[in-house]
């Protein structure tokens, strides 16, 4: 979401709108360390698992920050003048008690006409992204007003366009950006190409379009966007319509959250059901090798189910699973796809045994510092049928493990 504290180098908007147009594209990290997540039944060997934050939120968000206000109900009444002043003298003890506070007088809510307030979207999100600070002319503010709003009335697809092109396009911002920042004599030029396509995907950063506005509204939107690009600091008349707004604005709101929740409900419920098929047949494929592996006379196995085979017993101390290791490590599955190896990234993982997978830290614990192991790991040591979600490892995965134990800490 684009902040007020990034009003400083309008860098959030490369930040912000470009990762949630890879996150739009289907753009998933790759799988990384087998570090179990505190908090939820993840796989974890996704350090930087994509989050989606939902659209009503993100707004919100973006007008507060923006106009220094909370987009909630108030349910509580604000603490009274002589409230506040008993405060004071409790805390201070012998310091004489201060004058009394003068209280400003309620500041009369004013009608505002519903375009109006339309219009003023528009302008917030232009402020909260901090596109004044990118110092575009006119024809450029225009640009990216007019990405926004073939955006909000639906000719254009953020997806329509392949992800180099839109790489390019936030690769020009944040080059003139970071110009910007350091007060550069000569500002690098953004393409109106490029500025249309910032603008388009501010639709999907802003989550305009999930609040209920659209083709209707672009225009009103734009002419207000191009106002709050233009201003290098909120109008105070802005604040002046602030009640008016969150009265029109909340609603959506709620109502936009509610139902992304649902949607959000419907699709994790839809993917437990085609992982819970998956996983049927991983885990058979899994137990077939690992009944396989019987032949091999150097495979051990603990009553666990965990299967191993000791390649270097290193040192005689071995690790607890109270104990943190430093290990390096190839993860791959059984028909020899990798899916994460510490040797690649070229420096190996420090780690707690008991914030891993079952099966990964009940491993470690067979081999001392400088030891080699390979570790057979069933689906109900490993990830189970909740794995990350477009990672390499599938509902039902057996795992294999390479791992090297450098050191005990």
């Amino acid at each position: 979401m684009f902040k007020k504290s990034d009003l400083q180098t309008g860098s959030s908007i490369l930040l912000a709108a470009g990762a949630l147009f890879l996150v739009a594209c289907g753009e998933q990290s790759s799988d990384s360390a087998p570090a179990a997540a505190a908090s939820a039944e993840v796989e974890v060997v996704a350090v930087e698992e994509p989050v989606v934050a939902e659209a009503a939120a993100e707004v919100v968000e973006a007008v507060e920050e923006a106009a220094e206000v909370e987009v909630v109900a108030v349910e509580e009444p604000v603490v009274a003048a002589e409230e506040a002043a008993a405060v004071v003298v409790t805390e201070t003890l012998a310091v004489p008690a201060p004058a009394a506070p003068v209280v400003a007088a309620p500041v009369a809510a004013i009608e505002v006409p519903e375009s109006e307030l339309i219009e003023m979207l528009g302008y917030l999100t232009a402020q909260s992204g901090g596109v004044a600070t990118l110092k575009l002319d006119a024809a450029g503010i225009a640009a990216m007003a007019g990405g926004l709003q073939k955006g909000l009335a639906g000719e254009v697809n953020v997806q329509d366009f392949p992800q180099e092109a839109m790489q390019a396009a936030f690769g020009q911002a944040q080059a003139r950006a970071e110009a910007v920042q350091t007060e550069a004599a000569e500002l690098p030029a953004i393409t109106p190409d490029a500025l249309d396509k910032i603008g388009l995907v501010m639709v999907l950063q802003s989550g305009l379009a999930q609040l209920g506005f659209g083709a209707d509204d672009a225009e009103l939107i734009a002419k207000g966007f191009i106002a709050g690009a233009l201003a290098t600091a909120m109008d105070p008349a802005m604040e002046a319509k602030m009640p008016a707004f969150q009265a029109f604005i909340q609603p959506r709101a709620e109502a936009a959250q509610a139902q992304a929740q649902v949607a959000q409900a419907a699709a994790q419920a839809a993917a437990e059901q085609a992982g819970a098929s998956l996983a049927v047949e991983n885990i058979a494929a899994g137990q077939a090798f690992i009944a396989g592996l019987s032949a091999d006379a150097a495979v051990q196995s603990s009553e666990s189910g965990l299967h191993y085979k000791v390649l270097e017993p290193g040192s005689e101390v071995k690790p607890t699973m109270s104990d943190k290791v430093l290990v390096h490590y190839k993860g791959t599955l059984i028909d020899g796809t990798q899916f994460d190896s510490s040797y690649d990234r070229g420096e190996p993982a420090e780690f707690p045994l008991n914030g891993v997978v079952k099966g990964f830290g009940e491993g470690l614990t067979k081999v001392g510092a400088g030891g080699k192991i390979v570790l057979y790991i069933p689906s109900e040591l490993g990830y189970g049928n909740s794995p990350r979600p477009g990672g390499a490892i599938k509902p039902g995965d057996t795992l294999i493990f390479e791992c090297e134990l450098v050191e005990i800490r």
